[in-house]
């Protein structure tokens, strides 16, 4: 008797224990949350004041975008960055584009700098806001496009839409409106990182993680809006590749200049499916314009304009000599 009450008030115990040890877990975690919503909120607040943007603030209905424009040259050639990126990716490129030809840069609706959008972050309407800020500016041409990856995708509607303001078209490791369907497991990763990323950033993960870019990029990327529009801009990513495929890209005679990752399909192994796809798919690209140059970096990186931005200068140039 006295042996099974013994082992009652162990039981009774141990749950009491149990219990106090999850309420002290709880609390723990919501304090480590709450830590993590004021560094958060605090670091923000500091990079929107510690940085200084070259760039200026342009409306286009209701809210305004970050632009960066250099101002001076013939010819002008605009930069749109991949998905989840800022235009800050571009600064190596840039940096020496400048040199020979206008240069403009910018942040799409809700990243980086720029200010969040209340409408669809899909392709069509990213062109109709990049159209808005050069309408702004009176650019009119000649303009030579220049998108990585999604940017690619923007760029390519872009050349179809105004046709008559463009000279030449440069995609660097462009996306594809096939990709999702020969690619599927690709896709669906990266929509899972920009999901982690969605929730994690009012806590202020995504400042642990992007550590090693640099600073502007770091304090661009980390912010709440940032990740919440890249995952939107992933949400409606499969739109975009269908509205431009119902264009059916052609860009005639127009300079098109083709930036992939890695080699050739001819000379990659049938066995690394993966990189025989994209490769297929970025020659592909190339058969749109019969006026197209397609150049493999040699090298695995999908940012080539971060690694090897002497490919993409010289590729521009090349362009800017010829108007």
């Amino acid at each position: 008797m006295l042996k099974d009450l013994w082992n009652i008030n162990k039981v009774v115990e141990m749950q009491r224990k149990g219990k106090f040890a999850l309420k002290i877990l709880s609390a723990s975690i919501v304090m480590l949350l709450f830590v993590g919503f004021v560094y958060q909120s605090y670091s923000s607040y500091v990079d929107s004041t510690s940085f200084d943007k070259r760039g200026e603030m342009i409306d286009v209905g209701g809210y305004s975008l970050y632009v960066e424009d250099s101002e001076t040259g013939k010819v002008t050639v605009i930069f749109d960055a991949g998905m989840g990126d800022d235009s800050s990716v571009w600064n190596k490129v840039a940096a020496e584009v400048s040199q020979f030809s206008r240069v403009i840069t910018y942040d799409r609706a809700g990243l980086g700098w720029s200010e969040e959008s209340p409408r669809k972050r899909d392709s069509k309407t990213i062109v109709a806001e990049l159209h808005s800020v050069l309408e702004k500016k009176d650019i009119t041409g000649p303009i030579i496009l220049v998108g990585h990856s999604f940017g690619g995708v923007n760029m390519q509607r872009y050349a179809l839409t105004f046709p008559e303001y463009i000279a030449a078209l440069v995609l660097v490791d462009s996306a594809h409106e096939d990709q999702i369907d020969e690619m599927p497991q690709t896709n669906s990763l990266q929509k899972y990182l920009f999901k982690f990323g969605m929730w994690a950033a009012p806590v202020g993960i995504p400042r642990l993680y992007l550590s090693n870019t640099n600073p502007e990029e770091k304090a661009k990327k980390s912010t709440t809006k940032h990740q919440y529009t890249s995952l939107d801009e992933a949400e409606y990513f499969p739109r975009s590749l269908s509205e431009l495929n119902e264009l059916t890209p052609n860009y005639g005679d127009m300079p098109l200049v083709v930036i992939a990752r890695n080699k050739v399909s001819s000379e990659i192994d049938n066995t690394k499916t993966r990189y025989l796809v994209w490769a297929t798919l970025q020659e592909d690209i190339a058969t749109r314009s019969i006026n197209s140059t397609i150049i493999f970096s040699g090298a695995r990186q999908h940012s080539i304009h971060k690694m090897q931005p002497e490919i993409v200068i010289e590729a521009i140039q090349t362009l800017v000599k010829k108007l």
